[in-house]
């Protein structure tokens, strides 16, 4: 099934962070000292790379794996002026699933319009436009592992 909506982005790395820790600890109850254990290190250097939003970059997938969440990743892809997407399993779509997709391409149409009209604010467009975008690719994808279906292990 199709993504309905865009998460929002972090506006700083520091709150990309502070999303996913927060998202871990919430859905997961994996504190620091818990996520520290789980990525192969101290507390007190999970602490600093937090507190100086310095972590190496070798241990970012373990971080996003760990969380479970991905606000780090689609702030440094959103900081170089690309999109991510979720890649979609490859399986047979539903009606509701295009009525969700028109859905949410018909308000980012919306979005562009209220922003040029002066009714809607720059950020609230850009999330509008990247969740059309998001769910478009998503369809694309999709349509494009058809005759390669996967299993949903989710």
């Amino acid at each position: 099934m199709s993504r309905s909506h865009s998460k929002p982005l972090p506006t700083s790395l520091r709150a990309a962070f502070e999303a996913d820790k927060a998202h871990a600890l919430a859905r997961y109850r994996l504190n620091v000292e818990r996520l520290a254990e789980l990525m192969a290190t101290t507390p007190a250097t999970l602490y600093k790379w937090l507190e100086t939003d310095a972590m190496p970059i070798n241990r970012l997938a373990a971080w996003e794996h760990i969380t479970r969440s991905d606000y780090v990743v689609r702030y440094l892809a959103a900081a170089a002026h690309k999109v991510v997407i979720d890649i979609p399993t490859g399986h047979a779509i539903q009606a509701a699933d295009v009525q969700q997709l028109q859905t949410t391409l018909n308000a980012a149409v919306g979005a562009l319009l209220d922003f040029h009209a002066g009714r809607l604010d720059r950020d609230g467009c850009i999330a509008a436009i990247t969740g059309g975008l998001e769910v478009l690719a998503w369809h694309r994808e999709n349509v494009r592992k058809n005759d390669q279906p996967e299993l949903e292990l989710n």
